[in-house]
């Protein structure tokens, strides 16, 4: 039985009871994945950790030109 079969049942389980229809699959996903993010970072506050640890450290550095060599900045990968 996959979801929307599971869901069409217990549409019609509640309306034969005469309760409230449970909600629609996937209705509250992304409300559901902010609050367990802000949980983690919550928890991380907790243990004296950085919340935000990922942005300790950029993605991406400018590295400064040899001396002599074009002034254009590259960027590159942090490892």
């Amino acid at each position: 039985m996959n979801v929307i079969q599971q869901h069409m049942f217990d549409s019609y389980r509640a309306l034969r009871q005469g309760v409230a229809a449970p909600p629609a699959p996937g209705t509250d996903e992304v409300r559901v994945a902010r609050e367990m993010h802000e949980w983690r970072q919550f928890r991380r506050v907790l243990a004296g950790r950085p919340a935000r640890w990922w942005r300790r450290r950029p993605a991406v550095r400018v590295v400064a030109p040899a001396p002599g060599a074009a002034a254009a900045r590259v960027p590159q990968r942090c490892r």
